[in-house]
């Protein structure tokens, strides 16, 4: 199993290193072992690394094999097309073109088509939404399988279609929750004489929502790493 050390982690400039309490951070947990593989990362607590910053450190140090960086990219953007009632069949196509050219079925050039088309349903799914929130949304879904559908077989094609597609993924289940928030939210303001103060918690419950969603994609996502690890 691929692992890193310390100093080779720092290499990829994590955002930990740009603030003083950030690098003392990172010297305590990571001087903890001499080396580190992915289960070794996604295995600290919570409290200490969150969800996020620990799919980013395995994705990105190159600590998991490209098909399965390419796999868990497809697996987060059909996470994100269950947001949906009626996703968009060239999203849905997307995903199934990369998994086809992961076994050598389709071509590079064949699944180059199937990602323009992918981008051309997450465009055509913004402009079709009534509301701001409600394009931002689609986008984010509609983009998460683009994302994924990322040809090249290059690492750092790999690791950008895998973290692209989990930051979709994520951004998606947040901004439908936000929006599920403020609508019940909304209909209280109607109701309450103290329109200000229904005003403010709408916002409080839509920013408590979208950052719950957000924080639940991610570990559902760390949860996906470990069985495709495991696999």
């Amino acid at each position: 199993m691929k692992s890193i050390s310390l100093e080779e982690f720092k290499g990829f400039r994590p955002c930990w290193l740009e603030t003083a309490e950030g690098a003392r951070r990172l010297e305590e947990i990571g001087s903890r072992k001499k080396r580190w593989t992915a289960m070794d990362i996604l295995d600290l607590p919570e409290d200490e690394v969150s969800a996020e910053d620990k799919i980013w450190a395995v994705t990105k140090a190159g600590l998991i094999e490209e098909q399965k960086l390419h796999e868990f990219a497809c697996r987060c953007a059909e996470e994100a097309l269950k947001l949906v009632e009626d996703p968009d069949p060239r999203s849905v196509a997307a995903i199934e073109a990369k998994r086809k050219w992961l076994k050598g079925e389709i071509s590079d050039e064949e699944l180059d088509a199937a990602s323009a088309a992918a981008s051309a349903a997450a465009r055509a799914a913004a402009s079709a939404a009534a509301s701001a929130a409600a394009r931002a949304a689609a986008w984010d879904v509609a983009w998460a399988a683009a994302s994924a559908a990322a040809s090249a077989a290059a690492r750092d094609t790999a690791w950008d279609a895998a973290w692209d597609a989990a930051r979709d993924a994520a951004w998606a289940a947040a901004r439908a929750a936000a929006r599920a928030a403020a609508s019940a939210a909304a209909w209280a303001a109607v109701w309450d004489a103290a329109r200000d103060a229904a005003r403010a918690a709408a916002w409080a419950a839509r920013d408590a929502a979208r950052a719950a969603a957000r924080d639940a994609t991610r570990k559902k996502q760390v949860a996906i790493l470990r069985e495709l690890i495991i696999d």
